[in-house]
């Protein structure tokens, strides 16, 4: 889970890592006075994505006048994407020098990185030359220790013109392993004219899976595109957390097309979305099982699917092989038992369906018994068939149903 630089300095606080004093705002009006009270500011445009300096969305002003303008400029301005709702204004620092610093995992261990090349384009900077770049590797038994961390700030020359932020690196940590963060950085970590080391930005991201044992944080549910999920999304999400077995719903969209895709397979479902819109197909909702979830898990799911307000002309069950999924328990007692369980469901939408795995050739034969007793419109294919091709029949099976399900034109 991405945070955004707020709430991100807000974990820093609590920490102990000192940032500068400031404010989040939501619109010009609650800006007022913070120029006096800070002298100049900066205006920084709240969104989940980096690079905001490139974008003109962090802007230094001098000025009430200034800050209101800017302000009236990046709120409700749409930034990578996502609708900018918020600034965080907060007091200019006097800059003496700019680093690079973060803790991260590469492979299963804790890592500290520290760049003396800290500001914008420290990414291209370090893939170019990784001098100016030094780590640290962390036993995750033992943590940090006083004298690693002394040491990394020493190797990268953070106690020239002072003293090093050996306290912060320990901080920041701790922080890291109290808040089951994947990702702590701090770009740019700022030395002032003063000798202070001060957080200017943070970004920081936390494992999903660990959210159950941080809900002191008060963190808003969000999907990793930060924006809040709608009613159907939050639905699936909860039914994913409802029990411990498989995936289902941990990944779900609502989209503006008219195909539900329900997929399974990391590298086939991406593969399967890149298909179908590459082909003109439009998906109306895009989610995901696996990991052998549950028939109900999975039931519920399609029903949550099948609330989409939209018009639905096909269902695309798009997976490759699965090696473990029961394909038997989750098409005949999932799937297909949340298009049984759904009122009303048009049995003339084509439900196109491409799995194989374990119990398939025993589900495929039901799916045919279920299709001739109830009338279902299913078009069953395995292996043999490509994702893409499979892509390409729910889209020609799609538009049929739309035709078909337009009113005649009468001639006068």
């Amino acid at each position: 889970m991405k945070l955004y630089e707020y709430e991100g300095k807000n974990l820093f606080k609590r920490a102990g890592i000192p940032i500068p004093p400031g404010k989040v705002v939501a619109s010009a009006e609650e800006a007022g006075g913070l120029t006096g009270q800070y002298g100049s500011v900066m205006a920084k445009a709240q969104v989940l994505w980096g690079r905001r300096g490139k974008e003109n969305a962090v802007v230094a002003c001098d000025t009430e006048e200034q800050l209101a303008d800017t302000l009236g400029a990046l709120l409700g301005r749409k930034l990578f994407g996502e609708t900018i709702q918020k600034a965080l204004v907060e007091k200019k620092l006097d800059i003496a020098q700019e680093v690079y610093v973060a803790v991260t995992y590469v492979g299963a261990s804790p890592v500290v990185i520290v760049s003396t090349q800290g500001g914008m384009d420290v990414e291209k900077a370090a893939q170019k030359s990784q001098e100016g770049v030094w780590t640290e590797p962390v036993d995750i038994r033992r943590g940090l220790q006083p004298q690693q961390a002394a040491d990394l700030a020493h190797r990268a020359g953070l106690d020239a013109h002072g003293p090093p932020p050996t306290d912060l690196l320990l901080k920041l940590y701790g922080l890291f392993v109290d808040c089951d963060v994947t990702l702590a950085e701090i770009n740019p970590l700022i030395r002032t004219r003063s000798g202070e080391w001060i957080a200017a930005d943070a970004k920081v991201e936390i494992d999903e899976d660990a959210m159950f044992r941080q809900s002191g944080l008060n963190l808003p549910e969000r999907l990793s595109s930060g924006r809040t999920p709608t009613r159907l999304e939050q639905l699936a999400l909860n039914n994913d957390r409802s029990d411990t077995r498989g995936a289902a719903g941990r990944m779900f969209y609502e989209l503006d097309g008219d195909i539900i895709v329900l997929a399974s397979g990391g590298g086939t479902s991406v593969e399967a979305l890149d298909d179908l819109c590459i082909l003109g197909g439009k998906p109306a909702v895009f989610t995901e099982y696996s990991g052998n979830p549950t028939a109900e898990k999975v039931q519920k799911l399609t029903k949550i699917a099948l609330m989409h307000p939209g018009p639905i002309n096909a269902i695309w069950v798009i997976g490759g092989r699965a090696n473990f999924t029961d394909i038997y328990e989750t098409l005949i007692g999932g799937i297909m038992g949340g298009i049984r369980d759904t009122p009303d469901f048009d049995k003339t939408i084509p439900i196109l369906i491409r799995r194989a795995g374990p119990r398939d050739v025993e589900a495929f034969a039901q799916l045919n018994k279920i299709q001739h007793q109830e009338g279902y419109r299913l078009f069953l294919r395995g292996m043999a068939t490509s994702v893409a091709n499979s892509a390409r029949m729910v889209i020609h099976q799609a538009k049929k149903h739309h035709e078909q399900s337009q009113p005649a034109q009468t001639q006068e």
